[in-house]
Parts: structure tokens; sequence; C-alpha cells
């Protein structure tokens, strides 16, 4: 009886070992070309750099046209900020897009100036390539 079902058991067996090598290799291949999801927009990234590395220019050229008052308070919290923080991290975490508008979380973790470290979210709401939103 063993004998009849070893052909059973080997085939099981192989179909096994197969589908897992597919996986192994085609998922990979799958996230990669992003075929489940979306990929991280480069804007959001360049952001996400220039707002860790205090750059006040590509946050405004990043971000929608605004008036000149609103710009100068840009840059005034930038001067103010700068070397209160050291980025340590920077992961994303995902992202959705509909039409022209996407939304890219990130977790970033940091030092604070007094030597503590935390770790929080940042979600990006992006509208054609521009920063709109920032939670």
């Amino acid at each position: 009886m063993l004998w009849a079902l070893r052909p059973w058991a080997l085939t099981f067996v192989i179909g096994a070992l197969a589908g897992f090598v597919f996986f192994a290799l085609g998922g990979g291949l799958l996230q990669e070309k992003a075929v489940f999801g979306v990929r991280e927009s480069t804007e959001a990234r360049r952001y996400m750099l220039s707002l860790l590395q205090n750059e006040p220019d590509s946050l405004i050229a990043l971000s929608p046209k605004t008036d000149v008052v609103s710009r100068a308070m840009q840059f005034a919290q930038a001067k103010e900020a700068e070397g209160s923080i050291t980025p340590i991290s920077l992961t994303w975490l995902g992202g959705r897009q509909q039409g022209a508008m996407s939304v890219h979380m990130y977790a970033i973790e940091i030092r604070a100036a007094n030597g503590q470290r935390r770790f929080f979210p940042l979600a990006l709401t992006l509208v054609q390539g521009k920063v709109v939103r920032r939670e």
C-alpha cells in the first residue's frame, strides 16, 4: 500500500518546492514592479529629505505657490529649528494614489538636542507633485 502512495507523495513534495521557489522569486519581482500598490513618489522623498536636512528652498519648491508672508514664515521656522534635531532614520511605510492625489506615510526617528531619541509617523498629501498637507 505504501508503494501505491509513493508517486502521489513525490508529486506533492515536488509541487510544494516548485511553488515555494516560484513565489520566492516572483514575489520580489512583483514588489519591485509595484503591481500591488503605489511606489514612493520622488517628490515626497525629496520633501522628506529636505525637511530632515532643513532646506527651506527645496521645501518651498515642492509646496504649492503661496504668498510672500507664508514663505517668510517658513524660512523663519527653518532657521529656528536649525540644529535642534538630528535625523537618525527615515522609512517609507507605503501610500495610496487616486488620480493626481497621493498620500505617502513615513516613520521618522530623530535625536533631540537633549539627546533623547524620538520616533513619530508623518503623512504627506501630494496633489500633482506638490505637498499640500503634512500631518
